[in-house]
Formats: structure tokens, sequence, C-alpha cells
């Protein structure tokens, strides 16, 4: 329902965009047919062995829906979810947590590995050379490959909770969490375009509450 010109999920595992006018889609993975059945599978295995391991861990209520990746819902109690994210590292998963959920996959890959791969092949943007001209925006540990990448960054409030976990932190956090934050990112581009000189309500990140 966005008005966005396509999109790339599961932390870099495939990319989808609308098919012309009509419903379909045109999706490309991260992983060839042949590697992507025996990640599957591989998941499947990782997946069993997390829940017999972990009893409490539970499954995210999305994970039905999910082709490239096992997403467990965030505990509170932070030693269970350290207990998570250790049983999916020694099963040899890649992992990353967000706001949300507790991410594992398997491929060596992140957001920002599927986004030079994407900009090139679909958009022609070599993102090496075209790094200042994006902005992005992120929420978690999970954007760290492109906090640390690009120039123009911003995080939405929640992302100050993982701060201690994000070597380089975003340049700028907004005073909303989700989609209230994205919306003051947008906000200030498109003021900017009329007055460049202009401060917005965005805040340093060396000013974060509780940093």
């Amino acid at each position: 329902m966005w008005p966005v010109s396509s999109v790339i999920g599961e932390n870099g595992g495939l990319f989808f965009q609308r098919d012309g006018d009509d419903h379909g889609l045109t999706r490309i993975f991260w992983h060839d047919d042949k590697d992507d059945r025996a990640s599957a599978n591989r998941l499947d295995a990782i997946r069993a062995m997390v829940l017999e391991q972990l009893p409490t861990a539970e499954l995210a209520d999305d994970q039905p829906f999910r082709l490239t990746s096992l997403a467990f819902a965030l505990p509170q109690d932070p030693n269970k979810r350290a207990a998570i994210v250790t049983a999916l590292r020694a099963a040899g998963a890649d992992v990353s947590v967000n706001n949300l959920w507790i991410l594992g996959w398997i491929g060596g890959y992140d957001k920002l590995a599927m986004t030079r791969r994407i900009m090139a092949d679909q958009y022609e943007v070599d993102v090496e050379a075209e790094r200042d001209a994006i902005l992005y925006v992120g929420d978690s540990t999970n954007d760290a490959p492109m906090f640390r990448f690009f120039r123009h960054t911003v995080g939405v409030s929640t992302v100050v909770q993982f701060l201690p976990e994000i070597p380089v932190p975003p340049a700028w956090i907004t005073i909303g969490p989700g989609g209230d934050g994205f919306v003051e990112a947008a906000n200030a581009v498109i003021a900017g375009r009329a007055a460049p000189r202009e401060s917005f309500d965005l805040v340093d990140p060396g000013a974060a509450p509780g940093m």
C-alpha cells in the first residue's frame, strides 16, 4: 500500500516489486533455487533444534509467511534473549536482533549486501559511487551495516536502546518511533529542499536520551 518502488525483505534475503500494473510480484532471492532449497532445509533443522533446547522460545507470529529466515519473538528477559542468539549461532546461522524479533538466516548476507546487488542490477546505481545520494532510515542492530556504510542515516527513536550494540550510530535520531520517526525524516528532507540551512527536530545521537 505504500508508494514505494520496491522492497528488500527479511534482512536481505529477498527483493520484490510490483509486476507492472497488475497484482503480480517479481521476486529475486539472495540464493539461487538450489541453494535456497538447501538453506530452507537447514533453517527447518535449526528451528527444531532451538525449540527443543529452549522450550520457552516462541516463533514470531508471521513466521509461516517468511521465506528466507527464522524469527523468534524478542523476550523481555535479556538472558532468554541471549540464549536464543547463542543457540542460533551455535547452529551456524547468521543472527541479528531488531526491536521485535531475533532473526536467523543462512548465507552470510545482510541488508547492505542485498542493497548493493539490487541497486546495481535493478536501478543501475553503484552505491559505492553514490553513497552520499542515499538516505537510510533504520531502527535497530540489523541496520548496523547500513548505518556504517551510508553518510546520511537516521535512526527512529527506538534505536536508542540498541546504540551500545551498533558500532557506527546513525547520524541523526528522530523524536518519534517507527512510522512516526520515518515521517519526521521524510518531512525534514522535503523541507530541506526549500530551505537547506533550516534546522529540524532530529536528535544528534550524542545527545540522545540514555547516552
